[in-house]
């Protein structure tokens, strides 16, 4: 079956055209976002991409353009769906520049879009040409593949290391694209679709450049020339192993950036095809997933597979001798290994070994990955003439009082978040998704856990602590809870907008929310589209058909003229609800400035000021129209 994605932002549409493909005999990926959309494209290679024309821009560019931008997008063949069943098609000029094979009108009428994919199928078989390298790798199936939710990365690397697997990682997130690349289970280079996470960056970061020589590097690079003679174009000298160890450097610090993902997907493509056309380096295989753990996960993910040993003796196993090399410890590391010789109770080791809490927990959790460690019930015996196990003691260590600097902002962030709603608390926004939500409580639990500053001593912050625990672990119970979440949510709003004559529509709220924050990365369409649904459930709120008419004004279709009449005709309505809507009245004076009508607009914003003479809004666009 051939895989094809299908990116629809219109739900019974995209569950309708999901069964009629499938049922034509098409594997389909149905998405909703851009993101998403373009995740699983990186990650899954569909042979076939249906996408409709309206779906919302990522970073101000269509999906059409993302994926031809991508290395295999030039080849895939699109077919672009407009809204002709809604009674909203845009037609043929709305693809202007988006380089896609056919276009369907309605893409509900039947035969039309299954004939275009099958003829589009056939053609791209009977044309098609064999690839080579790494884009002929990447066209295979991948063998392993998924979301990186929960951190799966680690344990597959630790597999590539022990099968010694040759192929390329590839890993999205929404337009973002990374790819490490493996030869007997290490990896031995990498590359990004990011200027940042690209080789002159890095060495810029580490001032190997000064920012003109990294721009003469990265044009070298553009050119075709490999990294030592660009370099040396550049101006900058190294060679031999200085330049093996930078880049042994850079690309291990990049792996440990992957592992650390926890949004996006991955897959890996297997073979070695690509060792003709990218210049490889030795790393120590394992390094960057304790590198990577140590950056990202947070100490309860760290803590939690080590749980049921507390009371056990950690041993280091004949693996962590014979994989030294590919672990790559430093020496504080190693210090703690050391002390895992089956004779000290983990939960001591971890409170009085070397090293802090973290250090100790992440360095656990590596080596039992690995393999490198084991758990004994009862203490272990060093040599054949041991009769008596006798467990070693550690000494409780000193801790260091907590610097004032630290204990001031832990007191101000706790005070913060023990007086704050559920959202404020954890940093978030009422139109956070359930992603958002983890993310931030994972990382505030840590932040204000007495194991993050075990070196200290904390007893006087303990209870003040203790509550930030608690109002942690509340918000996130209710906050990860779709349900739970909607309806902490309905009883905010309608706290916070107790002068409201229409009853609050949490549904619409985060509609909103979603609009003015597209707006704010000017992403006119997306914030129309939010709008629009906004009005759609909440029609009696006067509010929203401002920011709908400002949004239409910006990505209405037609002349200017055509938009601020159809703006006017929005705030109308909101008028017609609220007469004295300062938000309205505002919107409908810029745009009439914006015609060239000064005169009325002044007249408007003058009107809002007899109202509210302490609206700064009005006041700033009065300011605007005087000029």
């Amino acid at each position: 079956m051939k895989k094809l994605l299908l990116v629809e932002n219109h739900p019974p549409t995209r569950e309708h055209l999901t069964g009629v493909l499938s049922q034509a005999g098409y594997s389909v990926r149905a998405v909703g976002e851009p993101g998403s959309a373009m995740e699983h494209f990186v990650a899954d290679n569909p042979a076939l991409v249906v996408m409709s024309v309206d779906v919302p821009r990522l970073d101000g560019a269509h999906v059409g353009h993302l994926i031809r931008n991508y290395s295999l997008g030039a080849r895939v063949p699109i077919v672009a769906i407009d809204k002709g069943h809604l009674g909203r098609a845009r037609g043929v000029a709305s693809l202007v520049d988006l380089k896609v094979n056919a276009y369907v009108a309605d893409p509900l009428k039947p035969g039309e879009l299954v004939g275009k994919l099958q003829a589009l199928a056939a053609a791209m078989e009977q044309n098609a040409t064999p690839l080579k390298g790494v884009l002929g790798m990447l066209v295979r199936p991948a063998v392993l593949s998924g979301d990186l939710k929960g951190f799966p990365l680690p344990a597959m690397l630790v597999s590539l290391y022990r099968l010694r697997r040759d192929g390329v990682l590839v890993v999205a997130h929404r337009d973002l694209t990374r790819r490490i690349f493996f030869a007997q289970g290490s990896a031995v280079n990498y590359d990004s679709s990011a200027r940042q996470d690209a080789l002159p960056s890095y060495l810029l970061q580490r001032q190997v450049l000064n920012e003109a020589q990294a721009e003469r590097v990265v044009q070298a690079l553009g050119s075709g020339l490999r990294i030592g003679a660009a370099l040396n174009e550049a101006g900058v000298e190294a060679a031999g192993e200085e330049l093996l160890q930078l880049l042994r450097e850079y690309t291990m610090d990049r792996v440990a950036q992957v592992i650390g993902m926890r949004e996006g997907r991955y897959a890996f493509y297997p073979g070695d095809d690509f060792q003709s056309e990218v210049a490889t380096v030795e790393t120590p295989a394992l390094a960057p997933i304790l590198d990577g753990a140590r950056r990202a996960m947070p100490l309860k993910t760290l803590a939690a597979p080590l749980r049921a040993h507390q009371s056990e003796f950690p041993v280091r196993t004949p693996d962590f001798g014979r994989d030294l090399g590919a672990l790559g410890l430093n020496t504080e590391d190693l210090k703690i290994a050391m002390q895992m010789n089956g004779r000290i109770p983990l939960r001591d080791l971890l409170a009085h070994g070397r090293g802090d809490l973290r250090r100790g927990y992440s360095l656990l959790w590596f080596l039992r990955l690995v393999g490198g460690v084991d758990f004994s019930a009862t203490p272990v015996a060093q040599g054949p003439g041991e009769v008596v196990v006798v467990p070693d003691v550690i000494a409780p260590r000193k801790r260091k009082p907590l610097p004032a600097d630290v204990a001031a902002n832990l007191r101000e962030g706790a005070v913060r978040i023990i007086t704050g709603s559920y959202f404020r608390c954890l940093g978030l926004e009422i139109a956070a998704d359930s992603e958002a939500v983890e993310r931030s409580y994972h990382e505030l639990a840590m932040r204000f856990h007495p194991d993050s500053y075990a070196e200290y001593d904390t007893s006087e912050m303990k209870d003040l602590l203790d509550s930030v625990q608690e109002k942690l672990s509340a918000a996130y119970r209710v906050l990860s809870v779709a349900d739970k979440r909607k309806a902490y949510l309905q009883y905010l709003v309608s706290r916070m907008d107790v002068g409201r004559s229409t009853t609050v529509n949490v549904d619409a709220e985060l509609m909103l929310r979603r609009g003015e924050a597209a707006l704010k990365r000017k992403q006119y369409r997306s914030a129309l589209i939010h709008f629009e649904e906004a009005v759609g459930l909440n029609p009696q709120e006067p509010e929203y058909y401002s920011y709908l008419a400002w949004a239409t004004f910006l990505a209405g279709t037609g002349p200017k003229e055509d938009r601020a009449r159809a703006a006017q005709k929005v705030l109308r309505k909101a008028l017609a609800l609220n007469p004295y809507l300062e938000r309205a009245l505002i919107i409908s004076a810029i745009i009439d400035s914006e015609m060239n009508d000064e005169s009325g607009a002044r007249k408007k914003l003058l009107k809002v000021l007899e109202l509210n003479p302490n609206s700064q809004l009005a006041k700033a666009a009065l300011r605007k129209v005087g000029r």
